[in-house]
C-alpha cells in the first residue's frame, strides 16, 4: 500500500474522494480515487497544462463536502504563427494560467475548473485530462491479494469526447457490473485511449485522454464543468448527468445547511482559548462528515476516511459513547443499526455466533464474490461487551423507557453470547480464537498481527482474554444491572442481581489473575495456558476507565502509565519504550493513539487522578493544535516531545492515519466531558458536573447539553482569588451568562 501524505478527502453519503492538494488523482497513489461501496470507481484523473502539471498555491476543504484548489502553470509557451500549420514558441511565460479547481462529492463527483488567462497578451494552451476506472476492491487497494483474477475493464467515448462510459467485467455471477460515466461542458479537439498496467493487480487497463485546445483571452475565463458518476447498469450512473454551472454552489449551499442543522443538534462549547474551540468544532463538523444513512434509514458512525469508511462494531461503539454528552442520537442510531446486525447462527467463515455484535460490514467485489469475510464479519472480542455498555450508558443520559423496552431483546442476546460463548474455557473471562482463515488474527482494538507480544513470543497460543477486554465486559454487568435496577421492572430484578454478582467474581478473578506484581501493573493478556502475555502497554488504561481495578492498585497504574516511556510529551504510547518490540512509527506497537488516549484520562479521572488527566490532556491538546485545524488523527508516531535537550515542535505524523477518523473526531468531545466531570441521570432531568480546566481556559460555556428530554446550558469559569472553578446552569432558551 502506497504511503498517503498531503491528500484531501470528501465526502458524501456513501461516496467519498481521495486526492492530493492540487484535486489531482494520481493513478499509482493507490488509495486515490473515488469510492461508493468499497468500490474504487474514477482510479485517475490528471490535468496538465502544454503537457505540464499545474502547481498549487493553495488548497482548502470546506466542511469535508467541497474543496477549492488554485493551481497555476509552472509556465507557458507563447507561440508566433509561422504558416497555417507551423508554430514556433518565442518566449516562455511563467504562472500566466490560473486553474481554479473547485470540487464537490455530490452522488459522484462535481467540478468546475475555471481556466484564467493573466497575461497581457492571448495565449493557445493544450489543456489535457487523463481519465480512468479500475474498480477496484477497497481490500485490494489496502494490500489484501485477491483469488479471483477479472479481465480489463471497458471504456466508450461518446458524443464525440463530451462523455466517457467505464464498465467493469465482473469476477463471479455474485458481482454487479460496475460502471463510471464521466461527462463534460466542453468538446475535446480529439481524445486517444491508451493502455494502462494497473499497479495494483498488473491488469490492462483503458486510460482515456482528452484534449482541449483554448484559446484564451486576457482575463476571460473558460470554465469546464465534468461530472463522474458510479452505478450499475441501468441505474442513473447512466443518465445523463446536469451540467449547469449555477447548480454548484446551490448544492454546496445545500450541504451547508445540514451541517448547520447538525451543529444546532449538538451541544456546543465556546471557551477563551481560540485552539481549542477549533478542536471542539472540527471534531464536531469530523463526526457529522463520516455519518451515513444505512439502508433502514438509520444515520450510522463509520470508522474512518479512507480505508474504514465502513459501518464497524467497536470503532462505531466506543464514538458513541464518546459522544453521548455531544449529542446521544449517534449512540441511539448506532445500537439500532447494529442491532440489526446481531449474530444469529454459528459460521466460522465470519466468526459469528448467536447474539454476537459485528466487527465491520463491506459491500466490495471482494465481500460478494467469497473472497472476504465481510458481509458482515463478527470477528471482534469486544463490540458485543461495547453493545451493552453502550446501550446503559445511553439510556443514563436519555432515560428513554420506550428505546429500553426496544433494544432490551437484543441486549439480552448478547449478554447470553458473553456467558455461553465468549467465555471460551469457562473460567470466567472473555478470550478470542480467530475461525476465519481470511479473519483477523488479534481481536481486540490492537488488532494488527503484530500488536502481541512480550515473554510468550508474536503469537501466543489461544484463546486469548485481553486485559481491557475484561474491564468492557465488567463494566457492561455492572452498567446493565444499574439499568435494569431503574428501568427493569420487579421481574428483571434476580437478573440484575445476577449481573452484579458475576461482576464482583469478575474484578476478583481479574485482579488476582492479571496483576504483575514485579512491575506493578497488569499484563497485556492471558494465554490459552493462563500464562500472561507480559508487556507494559496502554491496555490497562481502559481498565482505569472501565473500573475494573482494585483501588489500591489503580495508583500503582497511574503512576506507571505517566512514567517517561510510556508518556511522550504528545500523550501515552500504545507500548512502554523499553519493550524490545517498541517502534515509534508502528501502528500498534510505540506510536499514540488520541482515543485511546481519551479513555486513560476518563480512567484515571475516575479514580480521582485529576492532576495526572490534567496533565495527558493538556499533551493531547498541543498535539492537536499542530495537525491542520485541529483535527486529532486516528495515530501519530511515538517519538519523545523532548530529546537531548531539544524540544520537537510537533509529534510526527503516522503516514496511512485516517483522517478524520472516528474515534479520533469522538476524542476531542469525550476530553471535554472528563474535564467537565459531566454525570448524567436522564430520568431525573438532572446532570452534575466537577469541572476542572486545563492551563489557558478561564472561562467556558457549554450550550444545549441533553438530558433527557430537555436542554441545559452551562457556564464555568475560574474564580480569580481562589482558582476554583464555578458553575451556573440556565434554560437553553437563555443565553449563558459569563
Amino acid at each position: 500500500m502506497s504511503v498517503l501524505t498531503e491528500t484531501i478527502t470528501l465526502k458524501d453519503d456513501q461516496f467519498f474522494l481521495v486526492s492530493d492538494t492540487t484535486g489531482e488523482i494520481k493513478n499509482g497513489l493507490e488509495g486515490h480515487g473515488l469510492y461508493f461501496e468499497d468500490t474504487r470507481y474514477l482510479s485517475c484523473l490528471e490535468l496538465t497544462i502544454n503537457q505540464q502539471p499545474p502547481q498549487v498555491l493553495n488548497a482548502s476543504a470546506d466542511y469535508n463536502i467541497a474543496a477549492t484548489f488554485h493551481l497555476s502553470s509552472p509556465f507557458v509557451s507563447q507561440f508566433q504563427q509561422v504558416d497555417s500549420s507551423i508554430s514556433q514558441a518565442q518566449t516562455a511565460v511563467a504562472h500566466a494560467i490560473s486553474v481554479i479547481r473547485k470540487r464537490q462529492v455530490k452522488g459522484g463527483l462535481v467540478e468546475q475548473l475555471k481556466i484564467t488567462n493573466f497575461h497581457p497578451e492571448p495565449l493557445t494552451v493544450d489543456f489535457s485530462l487523463k481519465v480512468c476506472a479500475d474498480f477496484a476492491d477497497i481490500f485490494e487497494v489496502r494490500g489484501f491479494p485477491r483469488q479471483l483474477k477479472g479481465t480489463a475493464s471497458r471504456s466508450k467515448v461518446l458524443d464525440n469526447g463530451q462523455r466517457l462510459e467505464f464498465r467493469s467485467t465482473p469476477v463471479s455471477p455474485e458481482v454487479p457490473a460496475r460502471t463510471l460515466s464521466l461527462e463534460s461542458s466542453l468538446a475535446p479537439v480529439r481524445y486517444e485511449i491508451n493502455e494502462l498496467v494497473s499497479p495494483l493487480n498488473q491488469l490492462t487497463l483503458p486510460q482515456v485522454v482528452l484534449h482541449y485546445r483554448l484559446e484564451l483571452e486576457t482575463g476571460q475565463p473558460v470554465v469546464l464543468n465534468l461530472v463522474a458518476r458510479p452505478g450499475t447498469p441501468g441505474s442513473q450512473a447512466e443518465s445523463r448527468p446536469d451540467l449547469d454551472s449555477a447548480g454548484f454552489a446551490e448544492q454546496v449551499r445545500q450541504a451547508h445547511a445540514v451541517f448547520k442543522q447538525w451543529e444546532e443538534e449538538c451541544a456546543q462549547v465556546q471557551t477563551d482559548d481560540y485552539l481549542f474551540n477549533r478542536l471542539q468544532k472540527t471534531s464536531l463538523l469530523d463526526l457529522r462528515s463520516l455519518l451515513q444513512r444505512d439502508n433502514h434509514g438509520h444515520l450510522v458512525m463509520t470508522a474512518g476516511l479512507p480505508w474504514y469508511f465502513s459501518f464497524f462494531g467497536r470503532d462505531s461503539l466506543i464514538t458513541s459513547i464518546q459522544t453521548l454528552g455531544l449529542n446521544p442520537n449517534i449512540a441511539i442510531d448506532t445500537l439500532r443499526a447494529l442491532a440489526g446486525y446481531q449474530g444469529k447462527e454459528f459460521n466460522d467463515w465470519r466468526d459469528e455466533e448467536p447474539g454476537k455484535i459485528l466487527h465491520e460490514l463491506r459491500r466490495g467485489d471482494m465481500t460478494l464474490s467469497g473472497e472476504m469475510p465481510h458481509g458482515p464479519y463478527y470477528g471482534s472480542v469486544d463490540s458485543t461487551l461495547l453493545f451493552i455498555w453502550c446501550f446503559a450508558l445511553t439510556l443514563q443520559w436519555t432515560g428513554d423507557r420506550e428505546f429500553f423496552t426496544e433494544l432490551w431483546p437484543n441486549v439480552e442476546r448478547a449478554l447470553e453470547w458473553a456467558e455461553k460463548y465468549g467465555d471460551l474455557d469457562g473460567d470466567g473471562f472473555i478470550e478470542f480464537n480467530r475461525r476465519s482463515e481470511r479473519g483477523i488474527l488479534h481481536q481486540g482494538w490492537k488488532d494488527s498481527d503484530e500488536s502481541m507480544g512480550g515473554t510468550l513470543g508474536p503469537h501466543p497460543e489461544g484463546p486469548i482474554a485481553l486485559v481491557e477486554v475484561q474491564g468492557y465486559y465488567y463494566a457492561a454487568l455492572t452498567e446493565i444491572a444499574k439499568v435494569l435496577r431503574q428501568f427493569g421492572g420487579p421481574e428483571r430484578q434476580g437478573l440484575a442481581q445476577g449481573l452484579e454478582t458475576r461482576a464482583a467474581r469478575l474484578k476478583e478473578k481479574f485482579n488476582r489473575d492479571f496483576w504483575w506484581p514485579e512491575a506493578n501493573f497488569y499484563a497485556q493478556a492471558l494465554d490459552g495456558q493462563k500464562q500472561p502475555v507480559l508487556n507494559i502497554t496502554s491496555n490497562p488504561g481502559h481498565c482505569l476507565w472501565s473500573g475494573i481495578i482494585d483501588q489500591d492498585k489503580a495508583p500503582l497504574v497511574a503512576a506507571r502509565l505517566m512514567q517517561p516511556d510510556m508518556l511522550s510529551g504528545w500523550g501515552i504510547r500504545t507500548i512502554s519504550a523499553f519493550d524490545p518490540t517498541y517502534n515509534p512509527m508502528s501502528y500498534h506497537n510505540g506510536s499514540t493513539w488520541p482515543h485511546d488516549n481519551s479513555l486513560v484520562a476518563a480512567g484515571l479521572r475516575r479514580y480521582g487522578f485529576d492532576r495526572e488527566a490534567l496533565a495527558l490532556i493538556e499533551q493531547l491538546f498541543d498535539a492537536a493544535a499542530t495537525f491542520p485545524e485541529s483535527r486529532l488523527p486516528e495515530l501519530y508516531c511515538g517519538f519523545p516531545r523532548s530529546e537531548d535537550g531539544i524540544e520537537e515542535a510537533a509529534p510526527a505524523a503516522y503516514p496511512v492515519s485516517c483522517s478524520p477518523q472516528a474515534w479520533a473526531a469522538g476524542s476531542g468531545p469525550f476530553l471535554l466531558q472528563t474535564l467537565l466531570g459531566l454525570h448524567p441521570d436522564g430520568e431525573t432531568l438532572t446532570v452534575s458536573a466537577s469541572p476542572i480546566f486545563p492551563a489557558g481556559i478561564e472561562k467556558l460555556s457549554l450550550t444545549g447539553l441533553k438530558i433527557g428530554h430537555t436542554r441545559t446550558n452551562f457556564t464555568f469559569w475560574r474564580d480569580s482569588e481562589t482558582g476554583n472553578i464555578q458553575t451556573k446552569t440556565t434554560p437553553y432558551q437563555e443565553t449563558p451568562v459569563h
